[in-house]
């Protein structure tokens, strides 16, 4: 599910646990990872959005965006994990479960 930079930033205030890739429409590896990424949010117990860095580009540098894709997940308004690049069906799952299970 997309979100906007306003809309994500609600939710990390919120305190939600969630998580965010970062793509941009002209990235190669991004095309890739978007049917990875959206098959995982199908059965995780947290919201997983897609965020392109060109809708809010400032909101992305603030958080540390350098690359795409990146994967950053939060939770009570805390960073919890990022990493640029994909990441596996198998790598999504499990960095859910150890941020959700502590």
């Amino acid at each position: 599910m997309e979100i906007t930079g306003q809309e994500l930033k609600s939710k990390i205030q919120g305190g939600e646990t969630i998580m965010v890739a970062w793509t941009a429409q002209w990235c190669g590896p991004c095309k890739i990872y978007k049917p990875t990424f959206g098959k995982v949010s199908e059965s995780a117990n947290i919201p997983m959005y897609i965020m392109d860095v060109e809708q809010d580009g400032d909101y992305a540098v603030e958080l540390g965006i350098r690359a795409v894709p990146t994967t950053k997940l939060f939770s009570n308004g805390v960073e919890m994990f990022s990493k640029p690049g994909m990441l596996s069906e198998g790598e999504l799952k499990s960095i859910i479960n150890n941020v959700i299970n502590g």
